[in-house]
């Protein structure tokens, strides 16, 4: 809305047009901020593919209404840092082959290389019990990719794509999936669309807008 006013001229700020439309809405008061503890600062990404972030959600049961229910599926999401843009996949099964196959079409699907690819401690991408490395991490080497991993009880190193998640859950809220082919489809649609809306984060610019920048100027 804020991308579409600034268009036809609107001159205030995001946060004054959203004071203005919570005092329309009766909502005036703003909801006090919570104190935080104070938490070691994130070193921010300078270009394309310097670090992304990839981890795994599962799909809520509630939306599964097709196959057996003993049937689990996840969605395996990376997320680049410097333009926010993500890919997102369906997998049956939270494995480390299944996020090294992931990683396959990766740079291709993002339309980058990758240097730096982080994760948490989960056994979908490496095993802290063994030295022997999973495939995840095999897929890692063979391309190249620098992998590391965030330190225990640390989230925020992932935020971005933790947010992201968050973002993820409204979206299942209501949905009803019939059959596993419509989950797909509405997974590559609903990832599309996140692509190409305006954040504020962004300057109020789409990841693909973000990208397509950079690449106009470097």
């Amino acid at each position: 809305v804020y991308v579409k006013a600034r268009k036809e001229g609107y001159s205030r700020t995001y946060d004054s047009m959203c004071r203005i439309i919570r005092k329309m809405k009766g909502n005036a008061k703003e909801k006090p901020k919570k104190l935080h503890k104070r938490k070691k600062k994130v070193e921010q990404a300078n270009y394309p593919g310097e670090r992304v972030q990839i981890d795994i959600k599962y799909v809520p049961e509630e939306c599964i209404q097709f196959g057996t229910r003993d049937q689990k599926y996840y969605q395996i999401t990376a997320l680049d840092e410097y333009t926010r843009k993500r890919v997102l996949r369906i997998a049956d099964e939270k494995s480390t082959y299944q996020t090294a196959k992931f990683l396959e079409n990766l740079e291709k699907e993002l339309g980058f290389a990758i240097k730096k690819v982080q994760t948490d401690n989960g056994k979908g991408f490496t095993n802290s019990e063994s030295d022997k490395k999973t495939l995840f991490e095999v897929k890692l080497e063979e391309k190249g990719i620098e992998y590391v991993t965030t330190r225990p009880y640390s989230p925020w190193e992932n935020g971005k794509v933790e947010r992201s998640h968050r973002l993820d859950s409204k979206y299942y809220g209501d949905k009803k999936f019939k059959s596993k082919e419509e989950l797909l489809r509405s997974i590559r649609k609903y990832n599309t669309r996140y692509n190409n809306i305006s954040r504020k984060v962004l300057g109020f610019k789409s990841p693909n807008e973000v990208l397509k920048e950079y690449k106009e100027n470097h």
